[in-house]
């Protein structure tokens, strides 16, 4: 498989797992249900999320059925790739796929925060700033407990995106400190 392909597939899957994880973002926080982007979301979704075995799932109040159907796909991605193009065996393909949710969600949050922070610029698209707030919000509201928004200026945005990519990088320097192999894994998901 040529890297041009294998990059397209991963971007696809990438897309995909991120779209069910928004889902579970806009089913469990108050995101305006009338939006736009919530009614394209939850069409694009439903087929899978609301299969009976896991439509209601919950965690407190969180809706998880979009992360099961994430998590899934992201295994079979992987597995798939394990079995057609990318030899690396079952027991990393599977790690793999946990990889690929969990980096997946760490981008969803990072675009919905940029996108929350670029509309906020602009006064004719307050609204989409307003609607990416509502999905970022649980994540955003125990930083600005600690640093409440001084005036017009809120940093807690700044500093989410500064924790994340901080998080990630010492996710990969822990796996280089466990195997090489794991390492190159969360490096290529």
């Amino acid at each position: 498989m040529t890297q041009s392909v294998y990059f397209m597939l991963m971007t696809i899957a990438t897309v995909l797992v991120m779209l069910f994880q928004l889902r579970t973002l806009i089913q469990s926080t108050s995101a305006d249900y009338y939006s736009n982007i919530t009614q394209a979301v939850l069409k694009l979704t439903n087929p899978l999320v609301n299969i009976p075995l896991w439509a209601r799932a919950r965690m407190g109040s969180i809706w998880i059925a979009g992360f099961v159907v994430a998590f899934i796909l992201s295994e079979v991605v992987w597995v798939l790739l394990n079995f057609v193009a990318m030899p690396i065996g079952l027991p990393l393909a599977v790690i793999a796929g946990a990889f690929l949710f969990t980096k997946s969600f760490g981008y969803l949050i990072i675009v919905l925060l940029l996108a929350q922070a670029l509309c906020s610029w602009l006064p004719s698209t307050r609204n989409l700033s307003f609607y990416f707030g509502q999905l970022t919000q649980p994540i955003v509201a125990p930083v600005q407990r600690i640093i409440p928004p001084i005036g017009m200026i809120d940093i807690s945005l700044m500093i989410v995106l500064i924790a994340l990519y901080a998080l990630n990088h010492l996710i990969y320097k822990v796996l280089a400190a466990v195997s090489q192999d794991l390492m190159i894994l969360w490096a290529i998901v």
